[in-house]
């Protein structure tokens, strides 16, 4: 992830927060090829420890980095995604409720769902209320896969305090489940 930035496929913008974790990626296989090659090469496996530790450190480093890497983009995503929050208060203004689709904004509330954004889906109804402590609607992205159920959320009453496990990130929230 951190070489998609620097190769300018992401869909954020750059910054030293990147840099740094694709530096320590290069470092991490720069070192376990030496210590691999050095040790084809003498034929001693002594240096083995060498090469493990090194793939610890960089591992570790690697995913300290790649974490604070992914909350970085996701609060650009964030600020990026204020249109759409402006054209939802904008359509409940006009229309007394929540769009159920966010396609529903465009044209009249928004001129098109803007780029860069990971896909949101928002919830209204019954579903806002109970599931996101009591807002009338939820912005969310389903960010983990697999067994990780991470949801980034946006809510207007930004009462994140009931939220147990989450880093907030400017007016949205990362919940961690």
């Amino acid at each position: 992830m951190g070489g998609l930035p620097l190769l300018g496929y992401a869909p954020w913008e750059r910054t030293n927060l990147e840099l740094v974790v694709f530096l320590v990626v290069v470092y991490s296989s720069i070192h376990v090829l030496v210590a691999l090659l050095v040790m084809l090469v003498s034929r001693n496996r002594k240096y083995f420890p060498t090469i493990m530790l090194g793939v610890l450190f960089g591992g570790l480093a690697g995913l300290q980095a790649g974490t604070a890497m992914r909350m970085k983009a996701y609060e650009l995503a964030g600020d990026r995604a204020e249109v759409l929050i402006s054209a939802i208060e904008r359509h409940i203004a006009a229309k007394g409720a929540p769009p159920e689709r966010l396609e529903q904004l465009v044209p009249a509330f928004v001129e098109e769902i803007p780029t860069g954004l990971p896909p949101l889906e928002i919830v209204t109804g019954e579903m806002a209320l109970k599931g996101f402590y009591g807002n009338q609607w939820a912005l969310l992205f389903k960010a983990g896969s697999g067994l990780n159920w991470d949801r980034l959320v946006y809510l207007p009453k930004q009462n994140y305090e009931q939220v147990e496990s989450k880093t907030l990130l400017g007016r949205w929230a990362y919940i961690h489940e």
